[in-house]
């Protein structure tokens, strides 16, 4: 395994579709997939009510993690932050996360228009952003060393 630059984390955060965020909810780890983009040093995302958002209101100290795998190299990359989680309550922000997140998976939603198109976010009231306090990543091993699989399997 090899470390990656906080640079090159910070790039690989931009381009990943999916992360996940760990909370402590109910005093228990509480780990969700999350749509997310990336603006400076925060990691902004919306959330319905329920045990995520309820975990960061309680212990606003989360962990997000992002990660690829290449099936036929066996390459992966793998980014986990440690940051603070708080509700964003200004306008400005809350409009320009959405917009950001129509922007980044704009591919993907589909239209609203069609039968059975996605209505994105429709459900989803909260804004929360994640100031990343720490940063690592790790990159299955190249050049002459030797690949591992996630997880060291």
């Amino acid at each position: 395994m090899e470390e990656i630059t906080d640079d090159r984390a910070i790039s690989f955060l931009k381009d990943a579709a999916v992360a996940h965020i760990g909370v402590i909810s109910d005093g228990e780890p509480y780990v969700t997939p999350m749509s997310f983009v990336l603006e400076g040093n925060r990691i902004l995302f919306r959330t319905k009510p329920g045990k995520r958002y309820e975990g960061m209101a309680e212990n606003p100290t989360v962990s997000i993690e992002a990660s690829t795998f290449d099936e036929e190299s066996g390459d992966w990359v793998s980014v986990i932050v440690k940051g603070t989680a708080s509700l964003v309550i200004d306008d400005e922000t809350i409009a320009r996360t959405v917009q950001l997140l129509l922007q980044k998976y704009e591919s993907s939603l589909g239209s609203p228009l069609t039968r059975g198109g996605i209505q994105p976010m429709a459900t989803f009231p909260h804004v929360m952003e994640v100031t990343i306090e720490e940063i690592t990543g790790m990159r299955s091993g190249g050049y002459m060393a030797a690949r591992t699989r996630p997880g060291r399997l």
